[in-house]
């Protein structure tokens, strides 16, 4: 089982200890690192992360997390499943140069009472090397809608993405029908 000491190494080893916030392991090895919301070069830093701690024996999930910057909206927006997947579509595969929605990798949107938002997506591959930023994309998005208070989002691979995903106007500009 890793310690969480093992963990703090790695994490001091790839970004300055005035940026950690704090780390916690639980008893299965589930690893949660939580880093402040002006971390430098954050990008590569949390694939980084993900990179080293998945090196350590016994780890389970790694979760790496930013600050959220508690925002008071004067704006009193209502949101909605449909305005969650507007703001979704700024977000681009920059791969393929279509958005998460048109690509088919948003397979399911929730808002709760509470105004959190919760996502459900695929890649379309399991070894993506722009996965954590995809997913801080998303996430971004998410927040940037007032009234949003927070955004959890679930990658998932099972049903795995296939073309058959891309909407069909998407599919007519790549050329796929």
């Amino acid at each position: 089982m890793v310690t969480k000491e093992e963990v703090e190494n790695v994490v001091k080893s790839v970004v300055d200890e005035k940026f950690i916030r704090s780390i916690e392991v639980d008893d299965k090895g589930n690893v949660t690192v939580t880093l402040a919301k002006d971390t430098p070069d954050i990008d590569n830093v949390l694939i980084k992360l993900h990179s080293e701690i998945g090196k350590l024996k016994g780890v389970g999930l790694i979760t790496v997390n930013r600050e959220r910057e508690v925002k008071e909206s004067e704006e009193n927006v209502e949101v909605t499943e449909e305005l969650v997947m507007e703001k979704l579509k700024e977000v681009m595969d920059p791969e393929i140069g279509v958005d998460v929605v048109n690509l088919g990798l948003i397979y399911d949107v929730k808002v709760n009472p509470d105004n959190t938002v919760y996502v459900k997506m695929t890649l379309t591959t399991p070894g993506c090397p722009l996965t954590m930023w995809i997913l801080r994309a998303v996430e971004d998005k998410i927040l940037e809608i007032p009234s949003v208070k927070d955004a959890e989002i679930e990658l998932t691979f099972d049903p795995p993405w296939t073309p058959d995903r891309i909407s069909p106007e998407y599919k007519k500009k790549l050329g796929l029908y």
